[in-house]
């Protein structure tokens, strides 16, 4: 078991670790009685702030309460509406002669005496912890980074942990209410040599209270979680790691295959020093401290040239006289391999861009339309929100008599195709002629596929678009027509 040791300076390599605090299942008992007696007291409500061995108390719901907005009367039938600003609070007063059952408008629980919270988990705070490790090597000989580093930290605790309630008063002194101790809540991980996922604890009650120790004013359940490790080496004192990446499809991200001279995208760790990318169509060998080979199964090894680079994510392109079969891509930073990977090339491996960039749903194209004085009308195919993955099929129109309508697809991997004939697409089970499959001509590693739809069989609403090329099937693109 390794637990926290926390690094002033960081002498040696490291595990640098984000752990944070929860707590559930929060309830105020009896009558707390801060900001007492009734006079002095605030609103009704309070907030409440915890300082604990993962943070300080702040004003930012560290211990949400029960209420949100929603109507509330007195005895004296005077109503309002509570939390407007949306925050999740607590009344300390239980005892309230203007709220004494039967009201329970503000008191949810035990004969409207307690509050229960019913607004779930919660963070009371989070801390970096620094655990010194082995340097990341390689025990087997393979070439790839798998021991040491951070797969050397099997567990992490923290010994006895607390909660101490404070209600906040701005302008005021902040008033202790009661301070929780918790058993220890070991997280157990399983990390890499590079980096950790997520990992966290068994939900525990409290053992004990203090100030006052009793009654027990306040009740949560807390555990522990670990957001995320990281290998870290300030002075340089490892050699670079070599870690195990993963090489796919840019457009379909899938890793079955990739075709000479189409676009792959790299993930792994650690591939670049910052974010790059291009901004023209020039071939471009590095990009932030980045450089990718390719070596194929003939001995001959390529530099990719690249279009973006980022610490996860390196995009390039697999250089055309790439032999078929097995290769081995690496990504290297200061002339020193930092990440590799296998992969197959093939003659073909198609894919298209889709909107939301995951090879699913609408594609990221164009519906083209000309009448006959030669007039071109050009629609975007797909719809996108404000965030990421938002993108559905837009609503289409198919044109007037005596238009015709393309559809333009992008994609890569499809150039190496024998014939057009191999090239086939259906919208709504019927099938569209394929005018082009081919290279873009701007783009490096860009395609195109270019249909004639049959607007004459073609019905308004959802359109599935299937695609074969070489005999292999994509998965269906959505479109919707009108």
């Amino acid at each position: 078991m390794v637990g926290f040791l926390l690094c002033s300076v960081a002498e040696a390599q490291v595990c640098r670790l984000s752990v944070a605090g929860l707590n559930r299942a929060r309830r105020a008992i009896r009558n707390v009685n801060a900001e007492c007696p009734h006079p002095v007291h605030s609103a009704p409500f309070g907030n409440w702030g915890v300082t604990s061995n993962f943070g300080v108390k702040r004003d930012s719901n560290q211990f949400q309460g029960w209420c949100r907005d929603q109507r509330m009367c007195d005895n004296n039938g005077n109503c309002s509406n509570v939390c407007r600003d949306g925050w999740l609070e607590w009344n300390s007063c239980t005892d309230h002669p203007l709220f004494s059952p039967p009201n329970c408008t503000l008191y949810n629980d035990k004969d409207c005496t307690e509050q229960v919270s019913v607004t779930g988990i919660n963070v009371h705070g989070t801390r970096e912890v620094e655990v010194p490790v082995r340097c990341p090597f390689d025990s087997t000989g393979d070439g790839f980074t798998d021991d040491g580093g951070c797969k050397d930290v099997k567990t992490v605790t923290n010994g006895e942990n607390f909660l101490s309630l404070y209600e906040l008063d701005p302008g005021w002194s902040d008033e202790l209410i009661q301070t929780l101790y918790f058993p220890e809540t070991p997280v157990s991980l399983d990390c890499g040599p590079l980096d950790c996922p997520p990992a966290g604890s068994a939900w525990v009650q409290p053992s004990r209270y203090e100030s006052p120790a009793e009654p027990a004013r306040v009740f949560a359940e807390m555990a522990m979680v670990v957001n995320f490790g990281v290998f870290a080496d300030p002075g340089r004192a490892c050699p670079f790691p070599v870690s195990q990446a993963r090489l796919v499809s840019a457009a379909s991200y899938e890793g079955a295959a990739v075709a000479p001279e189409s676009v792959a995208t790299v993930f792994g760790l650690s591939l670049a020093e910052r974010v790059e990318a291009i901004a023209g169509t020039e071939p471009v060998p590095v990009l932030g401290g980045a450089r990718a080979t390719i070596t194929d199964g003939a001995g001959f090894t390529r530099v990719a040239r690249l279009f973006y680079a980022s610490p996860t994510q390196v995009n390039l392109l697999i250089p055309a006289e790439t032999a078929l079969g097995r290769a081995i891509v690496t990504i290297e930073r200061e002339g020193q391999p930092v990440a590799r990977s296998l992969l197959t090339v093939a003659g073909t491996a198609p894919g298209i861009f889709t909107a939301n960039a995951d090879g699913k749903g609408v594609p990221a194209a164009l519906l083209q339309r000309y009448n006959d004085a030669g007039h071109v009308q050009t629609t975007p195919v797909y719809l996108c929100g404000a965030t990421p993955g938002s993108c559905v099929a837009a609503f289409v129109e198919l044109g007037q008599p005596g238009e015709d309508a393309y559809l333009l697809l992008f994609g890569t991997g499809i150039r190496g195709r024998s014939s057009l004939e191999t090239v086939t697409a259906t919208i709504q089970g019927h099938a569209a002629k394929v005018l082009y499959a081919g290279p873009q001509g701007i783009y490096p590693g860009l395609d195109q596929i270019n249909l004639l739809l049959p607007k004459a069989m073609l019905e308004r609403g959802a359109a599935p678009l299937e695609i074969t090329v070489e005999g292999r099937e994509l998965p269906p693109f959505s479109l919707n027509f009108r």
